[in-house]
C-alpha cells in the first residue's frame, strides 16, 4: 500500500492476488485434482505485478511449496 503524500487521498493498494495453485488445472501451477477451494485465502498469495508475472512465468522456479513457504514467512 502506497499512502497518499498529501493525506488527502486515499492509499494506493498496488497488490494483486495470486494463486499459488492455479484456478485452471491448466494454469500455472494447475492441478486438477487440487482438494480444496483454489480461491480460498489459503491458496492465494498477495504480490506486486512484476512478482505475479515472474512466479506464473517460472513455474519450475516458483513452485506450490516454495510459494507457500514464501507466504508463510511473510505472514510471519
Amino acid at each position: 500500500m502506497i499512502p497518499s503524500k498529501s493525506g488527502q487521498d486515499d492509499p494506493s493498494v498496488v497488490a494483486e492476488e495470486a494463486h499459488i495453485v492455479a484456478q485452471s488445472p491448466q494454469g500455472p501451477r494447475g492441478d486438477a485434482n487440487y482438494p480444496g477451494d483454489v480461491d480460498h485465502h489459503e491458496n492465494l498469495i498477495l504480490l506486486c505485478r512484476i512478482h505475479h508475472k515472474m512466479i506464473d512465468d517460472q513455474v519450475n522456479e516458483w513452485t506450490v511449496d516454495k510459494l507457500r513457504d514464501t507466504k508463510r514467512s511473510h505472514e510471519s
